[in-house]
């Protein structure tokens, strides 16, 4: 009813009233509705940056900004960035100057320092980047934008960090296994620096003491137990310090016990195995019984020294054998003799050559026992001998074992039921008082020797300087 007499009201004021009222009723309307409209698309504003926030700080590692520059300073970084590292904007700025260069470690932050970075600039790579939890892999994708006559980089950082690892662990498993292939089916061994531990392959033990699965091998010192040659224990770990330290291939020989409880000779050869970054993460390589071929060799060698008639060192290795001693005794003394048998062309001209070699033989024979195993016996002419008497330190026992030879040399010798007397000259020099050189003492007890045969023969004399007078006949 009140509606009605309103609106006849309304409808009787003038024309112009009414179209007045009209205007300003609908204007009103259409503010209401902007003003509506304003609030409403501030809201769903606000709602969509707040989702764009969260979806930032979801991204993998983060959205970085940077001014291209020295150090990369960082004009805007997500939350989720700060998570990932584990910092504050703070700590950044503290700790890495806020610098996006100075989070990446080299090469990757050299790149991006050496990098041209203008409108074509575009970045996606794998780099390592420092956290508070340690350096982590990430890839970097981007590209950069002029804002106010400066370019800056906007970058997504995606976390791959597991990924990595595991792709690690697969290329060192076919690293692992590539090697083995290489090294045929000996025994196989592999050590990893990290726990520290040494693993012999399934057939270890059928070949040698020991076990199989060795833990703490460097550093519970087991590269000490028996299983190994006392005196080889030493170079042992050294092979695996080499192989882990420096990185570096290893081939050595020692001395393992067998399952027969024998100290057998092996071929140790090993190598180093390295991770995506070039780092040595563990050694693997083979042990290879080498102990009948070593025996074969050193009765090879000891052919090759010896004198084949008699046995005695030759020419040649009793010259290498006494020089040895002396350069690594220098503190100490020895006695070289040069022992000459007397008149031994008449004893082959009497009885034959046969007879001659068979007193050779048993002069030798007589010299070794009368020696220690440490001194050294050598054949070098026909009916020549060089006796060299390791660190015979006091003066009596120096004349008491040239007695000792001399008397030796003076038994008479029995061949093919034949009683055929013998003597010898025998010259001596001392070092290092007479030489401290192998020719400088076989010049001194030579000349000694001369003075003997002077003399009538069938004795001994000790180098003198006054022998520098005398000249050979």
């Amino acid at each position: 009813m009140r509606i009605d007499i309103w609106a006849a009201g309304f409808l009787d004021l003038p024309k112009p009233v009414i179209v007045t009222i009209s205007l300003s009723v609908f204007a009103v309307l259409m503010l209401a509705a902007f003003v509506f409209y304003m609030w409403s698309n501030q809201e769903r504003s606000a709602e969509i940056a707040r989702e764009v926030q969260h979806i930032t700080n979801e991204i993998g590692a983060g959205i970085v900004d940077f001014i291209a520059g020295n150090d990369g300073y960082i004009t805007y970084a997500s939350k989720g960035f700060y998570t990932f590292l584990g910092y504050t904007a703070e700590e950044v700025k503290e700790k890495f100057g806020n610098g996006f260069y100075n989070l990446l470690e080299e090469p990757y932050a050299g790149y991006l320092r050496g990098a041209v970075i203008d409108d074509s600039f575009k970045i996606k790579e794998e780099m390592k980047i420092h956290t508070k939890w340690g350096v982590k892999w990430v890839i970097v994708s981007g590209n950069a934008v002029l804002r106010k006559k400066i370019y800056t980089v906007s970058v997504v950082l995606v976390d791959i960090t597991n990924e990595k690892l595991l792709n690690e662990q697969v290329a060192i498993q076919e690293e692992r296994y590539r090697l083995v292939t290489e090294l045929s089916n000996d025994v196989i061994f592999s050590y990893v620096i990290s726990d520290d531990t040494l693993t012999m392959s399934d057939n270890y033990n059928d070949f040698y003491q020991g076990s199989i699965f060795i833990k703490e091998f460097i550093k519970g010192e087991h590269w000490k137990d028996p299983f190994i040659e006392p005196e080889d224990a030493e170079k042992f770990a050294e092979l695996f310090r080499i192989l882990t330290a420096k990185g570096e291939n290893v081939d050595e020989q020692l001395r393992i016990k067998n399952a027969a409880g024998n100290y057998v000779w092996c071929r140790l050869i090993g190598m180093p195995v390295r991770d995506h970054d070039g780092y040595v993460k563990e050694a693997i390589g083979k042990i290879i019984n080498i102990d009948l071929h070593k025996k074969e060799l050193a009765r090879l060698e000891t052919k090759a020294m010896r004198d084949p008639l008699t046995g005695a060192l030759n020419k040649e290795y009793t010259k290498v054998f006494i020089e040895r001693y002396m350069e690594e005794n220098p503190d100490k003394n020895g006695m070289l003799f040069v022992v000459d048998i007397d008149k031994f062309k008449e004893v082959n001209d009497t009885y034959g050559h046969l007879v001659g070699d068979n007193i050779i033989i048993e002069v030798v024979r007589a010299i070794t026992k009368s020696f220690r195993s440490s001194d050294i016996v050598g054949r070098i002419g026909g009916d020549e001998f060089v006796v060299f008497a390791c660190n015979v330190q006091k003066k009596e026992d120096q004349i008491k074992q040239a007695q000792k030879l001399h008397g030796v040399l003076r038994q008479p010798v029995e061949v093919n039921g034949k009683i055929i007397k013998k003597s010898a000259s025998i010259g001596v020099a001392m070092f290092p008082d007479h030489g401290s050189s192998y020719e400088k003492l076989v010049e001194c007890a030579d000349k000694a020797l001369y003075a003997v045969k002077g003399s009538g023969r069938d004795a001994f004399i000790m180098y003198d300087e006054s022998f520098e007078r005398v000249k050979r006949d």
